[in-house]
């Protein structure tokens, strides 16, 4: 069986998106001359110092959802909330500064800061964020160990992201000894939050017999959850079955049904699917794309 690691299978790095919690959303804005403007309640709770309300004006802000559109100024709002310990805007602050296309603006170094801020008071995507931080190196000194060390607090709170970054730590051996039967423990909490590289590198631990008892039948249940969410390295996977008749009964229309679906995802995968495309049948071929057109 082929072994496919594609862009998918890089440490997953999970930041989130800027969210705003429902209790300090902005309220309705007012509209001047077609531009959306902060309204004039939220404005003045926050020139009062309220937090809940600078951070309802950073959100505004930085989505465009109540104000024009504009992270500088969402800053601003945003460090006067998470100066008064308001843990959102600390996580926001750092998801800004990370990942504005304002070049002037982006620090990696001031994201990071945030983000452990936030971290260490226990929020969930925080953790996961200053996590991935120091796996990359983006904005703080990669440190693989401390990578692990915030997945696990995240994992601790079940989170399906952090489990799958630790349980691919134990493949790689990133920031820990490689253990495959630990990996595949991990992954498989990961999986059954259905998250889908989890759901691809258990199938494919099942289907090598890495860490685990090889399982034919086993890997495919859960290649096939993987597919059912658009991963195409575990949709060539179960190609690759029907090829070597592991769990199934041989058949390269099948396989070939398959790695159609891949490629059409993911165009790596296009040179696989035209060499076997050349196997089967022009009959077989129409009823493929038949089958394809109709899903």
């Amino acid at each position: 069986m082929k072994k496919y690691i594609g862009p998918a299978l890089a440490v997953f790095v999970f930041y989130g998106g800027v969210a705003c919690a429902a209790d300090s959303a902005p309220a309705a804005p007012a509209v001047r001359q077609g531009v959306p403007m902060p309204d004039h309640g939220l404005l003045d709770e926050a020139l009062k110092g309220d937090a809940k309300a600078q951070y309802g004006m950073g959100i505004a802000y930085a989505t465009g959802n109540g104000a024009p559109r504009n992270h500088r100024t969402a800053v601003t709002w945003l460090e006067k909330a998470a100066r008064q310990n308001h843990i959102e805007a600390q996580y926001d602050l750092g998801m800004i500064y990370m990942f504005t296309e304002d070049e002037g603006l982006r620090n990696p170094v001031k994201s990071t800061e945030w983000f452990l801020m936030a971290a260490e008071q226990g929020h969930l995507r925080a953790q996961n964020a200053i996590a991935s931080a120091y796996s990359s190196g983006d904005g703080v000194g990669k440190s693989p160990e401390k990578a692990l060390a915030w997945w696990r607090k995240a994992a601790a709170q079940k989170s399906a992201e952090a489990q799958f970054n630790i349980g691919y730590s134990y493949l790689s051996g990133e920031g820990v000894e490689a253990s495959a039967p630990e990996a595949m423990r991990w992954l498989t909490l990961a999986a059954e939050q259905n998250n889908p590289d989890a759901q691809y590198l258990l199938g494919r631990g099942y289907a090598e017999g890495a860490g685990v008892k090889a399982d034919p039948e086993t890997s495919l249940r859960w290649l096939h959850k993987a597919a059912a969410q658009q991963h195409p390295a575990a949709m060539m996977l179960i190609g690759d079955a029907y090829i070597d008749g592991l769990g199934v009964e041989k058949s390269d229309v099948e396989a070939y049904y398959w790695y159609a679906r891949a490629a059409d995802l993911e165009p790596a995968f296009n040179d696989e699917r035209d060499a076997l495309r050349e196997k089967i049948s022009p009959k077989d071929q129409i009823d493929v794309q038949k089958r394809l057109m109709n899903r």
